[in-house]
């Protein structure tokens, strides 16, 4: 698969998903890091819900909420497939506690 990096983890916050996890809720946070993004776009296509292309030609995260565990897998699944590894997901409780990292 080669040396690109893959989806990251991290503590900025563009777009919340809010997700429920067993009989909790969790809110899921993705961002697009600027730096590392290139535009290829992948983002958009695999969830538009979710990422948007700038009229600079990044992605970024779209202010959107979604409800249930698919929103954190599609999250999940942007970040592994970004082949600059710029998508970000962190993931923690909604009550507003320490954000836990997803490894």
């Amino acid at each position: 698969m080669g040396d690109a990096p893959l989806g990251r983890v991290a503590g900025a916050h563009d777009g919340r998903v809010p997700v429920t996890s067993g009989d909790r809720e969790t809110e899921a946070t993705v961002r697009v890091d600027p730096r590392l993004c290139r535009g290829t776009g992948l983002c958009q296509a695999m969830s538009p819900a979710l990422f948007r292309l700038t009229g600079a030609g990044h992605a970024e995260a779209v202010e959107a909420r979604l409800t249930g565990p698919e929103a954190l897998e599609t999250a999940r699944s942007v970040a592994d497939c970004c082949p600059m590894g710029a998508v970000e997901l962190t993931v923690g409780p909604s009550t507003g506690g320490p954000d836990r990292p997803e490894r």
